[in-house]
Protein backbone atom coordinates (compact mmCIF):
# COMPACT_ATOMS: atom_id res chain seq x y z
CA UNK A 1 0.00 0.00 0.00
CA UNK A 2 1.52 3.18 -1.08
CA UNK A 3 2.11 6.17 1.45
CA UNK A 4 -0.37 8.94 -0.27
CA UNK A 5 -3.00 5.50 0.20
CA UNK A 6 -2.59 5.66 4.03
CA UNK A 7 -3.42 9.24 3.97
CA UNK A 8 -6.28 9.18 2.44
CA UNK A 9 -7.44 6.32 4.51
CA UNK A 10 -6.40 8.24 7.99
CA UNK A 11 -7.92 11.59 6.71
CA UNK A 12 -11.52 9.94 6.05
CA UNK A 13 -10.76 8.35 9.91
CA UNK A 14 -10.92 11.25 11.23
CA UNK A 15 -12.72 13.81 9.44
CA UNK A 16 -14.92 15.94 11.78
CA UNK A 17 -18.67 17.71 11.19
CA UNK A 18 -20.66 20.17 12.63
CA UNK A 19 -23.94 19.67 14.27
CA UNK A 20 -26.39 20.99 15.97
CA UNK A 21 -27.15 20.80 19.74
CA UNK A 22 -29.46 20.80 22.62
CA UNK A 23 -27.76 22.32 25.21
CA UNK A 24 -29.04 24.25 27.78
CA UNK A 25 -27.31 27.78 28.85
CA UNK A 26 -27.62 29.71 31.90
CA UNK A 27 -29.10 33.41 31.32
CA UNK A 28 -27.58 36.68 33.01
CA UNK A 29 -30.95 39.45 33.30
CA UNK A 30 -30.19 43.02 33.42
CA UNK A 31 -33.99 43.95 33.95
CA UNK A 32 -33.13 47.76 34.00
CA UNK A 33 -30.55 47.64 30.71
CA UNK A 34 -27.78 48.48 32.47
CA UNK A 35 -24.80 46.80 32.02
CA UNK A 36 -23.59 48.39 35.39
CA UNK A 37 -26.23 46.41 36.93
CA UNK A 38 -24.13 43.02 36.04
CA UNK A 39 -21.90 43.16 39.26
CA UNK A 40 -25.24 43.24 41.49
CA UNK A 41 -26.29 40.60 39.30
CA UNK A 42 -22.97 38.27 40.17
CA UNK A 43 -23.17 39.36 43.75
CA UNK A 44 -26.93 38.67 44.88
CA UNK A 45 -27.41 35.41 42.03
CA UNK A 46 -24.65 33.84 41.22
CA UNK A 47 -22.48 34.55 44.72
CA UNK A 48 -24.84 32.38 47.03
CA UNK A 49 -25.55 29.52 44.90
CA UNK A 50 -21.65 29.49 44.09
CA UNK A 51 -21.51 25.93 44.13
CA UNK A 52 -24.46 25.14 41.82
CA UNK A 53 -23.30 27.43 38.97
CA UNK A 54 -19.48 27.20 39.48
CA UNK A 55 -17.31 26.39 36.34
CA UNK A 56 -20.75 27.12 34.47
CA UNK A 57 -21.29 28.73 30.76
CA UNK A 58 -23.61 31.78 30.92
CA UNK A 59 -24.79 33.68 28.08
CA UNK A 60 -25.85 37.69 29.13
CA UNK A 61 -29.58 39.13 27.73
CA UNK A 62 -29.01 42.47 26.33
CA UNK A 63 -32.80 42.89 24.73
CA UNK A 64 -33.14 45.52 27.00
CA UNK A 65 -29.55 47.43 26.58
CA UNK A 66 -30.23 51.13 24.91
CA UNK A 67 -26.68 51.34 23.61
CA UNK A 68 -24.68 48.09 22.57
CA UNK A 69 -21.73 50.62 21.29
CA UNK A 70 -20.98 50.70 25.06
CA UNK A 71 -21.00 46.71 25.26
CA UNK A 72 -17.28 45.72 26.82
CA UNK A 73 -17.83 42.01 26.57
CA UNK A 74 -13.99 41.42 27.58
CA UNK A 75 -14.18 43.65 30.69
CA UNK A 76 -18.09 41.34 31.29
CA UNK A 77 -15.96 38.40 30.91
CA UNK A 78 -13.44 39.80 33.46
CA UNK A 79 -16.24 40.35 36.11
CA UNK A 80 -17.74 36.93 35.52
CA UNK A 81 -14.73 35.26 35.98
CA UNK A 82 -14.22 36.77 39.41
CA UNK A 83 -17.28 34.13 40.13
CA UNK A 84 -15.82 31.12 38.65
CA UNK A 85 -18.24 31.42 35.72
CA UNK A 86 -18.08 31.81 31.95
CA UNK A 87 -19.55 34.64 30.01
CA UNK A 88 -19.45 32.81 26.11
CA UNK A 89 -21.83 35.52 24.75
CA UNK A 90 -24.55 37.53 24.62
CA UNK A 91 -28.70 36.82 23.25
CA UNK A 92 -31.54 38.75 23.11
CA UNK A 93 -31.05 40.45 19.72
CA UNK A 94 -33.86 40.65 16.90
CA UNK A 95 -32.88 43.47 14.24
CA UNK A 96 -29.43 42.47 11.22
CA UNK A 97 -27.89 46.45 12.93
CA UNK A 98 -27.75 45.15 16.41
CA UNK A 99 -26.69 41.51 15.03
CA UNK A 100 -24.06 43.28 12.57
CA UNK A 101 -22.69 45.32 15.23
CA UNK A 102 -21.85 42.53 17.34
CA UNK A 103 -20.12 41.12 14.85
CA UNK A 104 -18.43 44.21 13.94
CA UNK A 105 -16.84 43.90 17.79
CA UNK A 106 -16.47 40.13 17.10
CA UNK A 107 -18.94 39.08 20.25
CA UNK A 108 -20.77 36.43 20.07
CA UNK A 109 -24.52 36.01 19.55
CA UNK A 110 -26.32 32.73 21.08
CA UNK A 111 -29.81 33.58 20.49
CA UNK A 112 -32.87 31.25 21.94
CA UNK A 113 -35.09 29.53 19.80
CA UNK A 114 -37.33 32.74 20.85
CA UNK A 115 -35.23 35.32 19.83
CA UNK A 116 -34.19 33.94 16.83
CA UNK A 117 -37.64 33.28 15.45
CA UNK A 118 -38.42 37.00 16.24
CA UNK A 119 -35.56 38.37 14.45
CA UNK A 120 -36.70 35.70 11.21
CA UNK A 121 -39.62 37.57 11.23
CA UNK A 122 -38.46 41.08 10.87
CA UNK A 123 -36.46 39.74 8.30
CA UNK A 124 -39.57 38.87 5.96
CA UNK A 125 -40.01 41.30 3.50
CA UNK A 126 -43.39 43.93 4.49
CA UNK A 127 -46.09 44.77 2.47
CA UNK A 128 -46.70 48.20 2.49
CA UNK A 129 -50.34 49.16 1.24
CA UNK A 130 -51.59 52.60 0.42
CA UNK A 131 -54.72 53.99 -1.47
CA UNK A 132 -54.32 56.73 -4.00
CA UNK A 133 -57.37 58.68 -5.05
CA UNK A 134 -56.84 58.94 -8.86
CA UNK A 135 -59.84 61.87 -10.66
CA UNK A 136 -60.61 61.54 -13.75
CA UNK A 137 -61.98 64.48 -16.17
CA UNK A 138 -65.67 63.41 -17.56
CA UNK A 139 -67.26 64.59 -20.02
CA UNK A 140 -70.67 63.25 -20.13
CA UNK A 141 -73.25 62.62 -17.37
CA UNK A 142 -72.46 59.45 -15.12
CA UNK A 143 -75.32 58.15 -13.00
CA UNK A 144 -73.58 58.10 -9.44
CA UNK A 145 -75.03 54.84 -6.94
CA UNK A 146 -75.68 56.16 -3.82
CA UNK A 147 -73.85 53.65 -1.30
CA UNK A 148 -75.50 51.48 0.62
CA UNK A 149 -74.62 50.03 4.27
CA UNK A 150 -74.60 46.39 4.29
CA UNK A 151 -74.31 44.42 7.69
CA UNK A 152 -72.31 41.42 8.03
CA UNK A 153 -72.39 39.62 11.36
CA UNK A 154 -69.33 39.36 12.81
CA UNK A 155 -68.44 36.11 14.79
CA UNK A 156 -66.67 36.94 17.99
CA UNK A 157 -64.66 34.57 19.25
CA UNK A 158 -65.34 32.37 22.75
CA UNK A 159 -62.52 30.86 24.89
CA UNK A 160 -64.06 26.98 26.03
CA UNK A 161 -64.45 26.37 29.35
CA UNK A 162 -61.78 24.48 31.11
CA UNK A 163 -60.60 21.16 29.66
CA UNK A 164 -60.48 18.23 32.53
CA UNK A 165 -58.96 15.38 30.94
CA UNK A 166 -59.73 12.31 34.31
CA UNK A 167 -57.85 9.58 32.53
CA UNK A 168 -54.37 8.59 31.31
CA UNK A 169 -52.88 10.54 28.54
CA UNK A 170 -51.20 7.73 26.63
CA UNK A 171 -47.68 7.46 24.44
CA UNK A 172 -48.40 9.40 21.24
CA UNK A 173 -51.44 11.17 21.98
CA UNK A 174 -52.06 14.91 22.21
CA UNK A 175 -54.52 17.17 24.31
CA UNK A 176 -54.58 20.67 23.04
CA UNK A 177 -56.52 23.71 24.60
CA UNK A 178 -55.56 26.77 22.81
CA UNK A 179 -57.37 29.96 24.22
CA UNK A 180 -57.66 27.54 27.44
CA UNK A 181 -55.97 25.91 30.53
CA UNK A 182 -55.79 21.77 31.01
CA UNK A 183 -56.39 19.81 34.09
CA UNK A 184 -55.27 16.07 34.32
CA UNK A 185 -56.14 14.17 37.25
CA UNK A 186 -54.07 10.97 35.62
CA UNK A 187 -50.72 10.14 34.65
CA UNK A 188 -49.01 11.64 31.37
CA UNK A 189 -47.46 8.78 29.23
CA UNK A 190 -43.93 8.73 27.52
CA UNK A 191 -44.05 10.38 24.50
CA UNK A 192 -47.65 12.07 25.31
CA UNK A 193 -48.20 15.92 24.71
CA UNK A 194 -50.38 18.88 26.94
CA UNK A 195 -49.93 21.56 24.83
CA UNK A 196 -52.22 25.31 26.50
CA UNK A 197 -52.78 28.51 26.03
CA UNK A 198 -52.79 29.28 29.83
CA UNK A 199 -51.97 26.98 32.72
CA UNK A 200 -51.67 22.96 32.83
CA UNK A 201 -52.19 21.15 35.93
CA UNK A 202 -51.40 17.71 36.80
CA UNK A 203 -52.49 15.48 39.11
CA UNK A 204 -50.66 12.55 38.76
CA UNK A 205 -46.93 11.19 37.54
CA UNK A 206 -45.31 12.59 34.35
CA UNK A 207 -43.49 9.74 32.54
CA UNK A 208 -41.47 11.61 30.24
CA UNK A 209 -44.33 13.52 28.60
CA UNK A 210 -44.25 16.91 27.21
CA UNK A 211 -45.54 20.16 28.77
CA UNK A 212 -46.15 23.06 27.17
CA UNK A 213 -47.92 25.97 28.83
CA UNK A 214 -48.52 29.69 27.38
CA UNK A 215 -48.01 28.15 24.10
CA UNK A 216 -48.07 30.96 21.42
CA UNK A 217 -50.71 30.44 18.93
CA UNK A 218 -48.87 32.04 15.77
CA UNK A 219 -45.63 33.37 14.82
CA UNK A 220 -46.82 36.74 16.37
CA UNK A 221 -48.19 35.91 19.64
CA UNK A 222 -45.27 35.54 22.50
CA UNK A 223 -47.24 33.09 24.36
CA UNK A 224 -48.80 33.59 27.98
CA UNK A 225 -45.78 34.29 30.03
CA UNK A 226 -47.85 34.36 33.20
CA UNK A 227 -48.75 30.67 32.40
CA UNK A 228 -47.61 28.16 35.49
CA UNK A 229 -47.57 24.42 35.42
CA UNK A 230 -48.20 22.44 38.93
CA UNK A 231 -47.59 18.70 39.19
CA UNK A 232 -48.06 16.73 42.23
CA UNK A 233 -46.70 12.64 41.39
CA UNK A 234 -43.69 11.46 40.09
CA UNK A 235 -41.88 13.94 38.00
CA UNK A 236 -40.21 13.29 35.09
CA UNK A 237 -40.81 15.05 31.85
CA UNK A 238 -38.93 14.84 28.49
CA UNK A 239 -39.77 18.61 28.22
CA UNK A 240 -41.28 21.42 30.44
CA UNK A 241 -42.35 24.67 28.28
CA UNK A 242 -43.40 28.07 29.15
CA UNK A 243 -44.40 30.71 26.76
CA UNK A 244 -41.52 28.54 24.14
CA UNK A 245 -38.96 29.09 26.73
CA UNK A 246 -38.24 25.45 27.40
CA UNK A 247 -36.33 22.71 29.16
CA UNK A 248 -35.46 19.12 28.40
CA UNK A 249 -35.08 16.23 30.62
CA UNK A 250 -31.00 16.36 29.74
CA UNK A 251 -30.87 20.01 31.07
CA UNK A 252 -32.57 19.34 34.48
CA UNK A 253 -30.49 16.21 34.53
CA UNK A 254 -27.17 17.89 34.86
CA UNK A 255 -28.51 20.98 36.71
CA UNK A 256 -27.57 20.40 40.54
CA UNK A 257 -30.77 21.96 42.00
CA UNK A 258 -33.22 19.99 39.28
CA UNK A 259 -31.70 17.13 38.93
CA UNK A 260 -32.69 15.47 42.02
CA UNK A 261 -36.58 16.22 41.47
CA UNK A 262 -36.56 14.00 38.54
CA UNK A 263 -38.67 10.47 39.09
CA UNK A 264 -39.13 11.64 42.42
CA UNK A 265 -43.17 11.50 43.99
CA UNK A 266 -42.75 16.09 44.59
CA UNK A 267 -45.25 18.92 44.33
CA UNK A 268 -43.78 21.10 41.87
CA UNK A 269 -45.02 25.07 40.64
CA UNK A 270 -42.79 25.31 37.42
CA UNK A 271 -43.38 29.72 36.44
CA UNK A 272 -41.53 32.36 34.30
CA UNK A 273 -39.59 35.30 34.93
CA UNK A 274 -37.93 37.05 31.74
CA UNK A 275 -36.82 33.66 29.49
CA UNK A 276 -35.83 31.38 32.82
CA UNK A 277 -38.30 28.76 33.95
CA UNK A 278 -38.08 28.65 38.08
CA UNK A 279 -39.15 25.25 40.01
CA UNK A 280 -40.99 26.32 43.18
CA UNK A 281 -42.41 23.92 46.04
CA UNK A 282 -45.84 24.59 46.35
CA UNK A 283 -45.99 26.81 49.91
CA UNK A 284 -43.35 28.85 48.45
CA UNK A 285 -44.74 29.31 45.02
CA UNK A 286 -44.24 33.29 45.43
CA UNK A 287 -42.11 35.74 42.81
CA UNK A 288 -40.16 36.60 46.33
CA UNK A 289 -38.88 33.22 46.99
CA UNK A 290 -38.28 30.87 44.18
CA UNK A 291 -37.26 27.56 45.01
CA UNK A 292 -35.08 27.33 42.22
CA UNK A 293 -33.61 29.84 39.57
CA UNK A 294 -32.24 29.01 36.14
Amino acid sequence: MSTQTILEKTDQAYAGGVSRTGFSLNVLELPRGLLSDLSTVLAHKIAPNQAAYRQRAFVLDVSAVADLTTLDFAALQAQCREYEIFLIGVCGITDEKSAQLLADKQIPLINSNKYARVREENLEPKVVVKEVEVKVPVEVPVEVKVPYEVRVPVEVPVNQPLTVVTRTIHSGETIAAPGNSVVVFGSVGPGARIVASHHIIVFGDIKGGEVYAGSPSNAQDPGYSQAFIYASGKFNPSIISIAGNYQTAEDMESDPLIGPLQGKDVSVVVSLEGTALHYWQVNDFAPQRPYRSR
